[in-house]
């Protein structure tokens, strides 16, 4: 498992790998390879790299960790979760637009941590519980009802994705192929108005799909 760790503060960055490191044990899995950058300039010298997991804060000293977000996106198999202090509306819906799959605030137990970076690794978003509160409320503004804009097999899709599956696991329960998967989550992504997986997990439990 390799992992990218960005933040520009010493002891929050170490209480981090602390965390990544507890949770890959409690998996079961080897220790992780953690790749520690400590701003925007070096978290980009990264980006050749393969990576499984990232954990990126949003503020640095030269740079934006959205952007780090994005960039990392660009390939659709990292896992990649803002780890910050902002818990304000306008940098949660900014960092679910690049592409999080989790927004995790700093100053919580080390367990609490621990257990949030566990769930991502299960490929499950992870979303501190005011941030999830903040994102649901958003989308109960738009009731599905009779208008649902997705189809009976998006809606198959949406469901397993927010069980934690990820594309070719939900193709192997479908039976299609993962490039199908990636074509039915672009357009659930379209019809919702939403940008990552986080956001497509808290639909799926509005409509009490998982």
């Amino acid at each position: 498992m390799k992992v990218l760790v960005v933040d520009d503060l010493e002891a929050p960055l170490r209480h981090l790998v602390d965390a990544i490191n507890g949770a890959a044990t409690e998996k079961g899995h080897a220790p992780p390879t953690i790749c520690e950058a400590r701003s925007y300039t070096e978290a980009m010298s990264f980006m050749s790299r393969q990576f499984d997991f990232a954990f990126v804060d949003l503020h640095l000293p030269d740079g934006r960790g959205w952007d780090i977000i994005r960039e990392l996106k660009q390939n659709p198999a990292i896992l990649v979760a803002a780890v910050t202090v902002m818990d304000d509306r306008e940098s949660v819906e900014a960092t679910l637009a690049a592409g999080a799959d989790g927004y995790l605030i700093k100053d919580v137990e080390p367990e609490l941590l621990q257990y949030r970076i566990s769930r991502l690794m299960d490929g499950e978003p992870a979303l501190s519980p005011a941030i999830a509160r903040m994102m649901l409320a958003r989308f109960r503004t738009h009731d599905p009802g009779e208008d649902d804009p997705l189809s009976e097999r998006e809606r198959e899709v949406l469901a397993l994705v927010g069980r934690g599956l990820r594309a070719r696991e939900v193709g192997d329960h479908l039976d299609i192929s993962y490039h199908t998967v990636r074509d039915h989550l672009k357009s659930i992504y379209r019809k919702l108005d939403v940008s990552s997986r986080a956001e497509v997990a808290l639909e799926a439990q509005r409509r009490q799909l998982t």
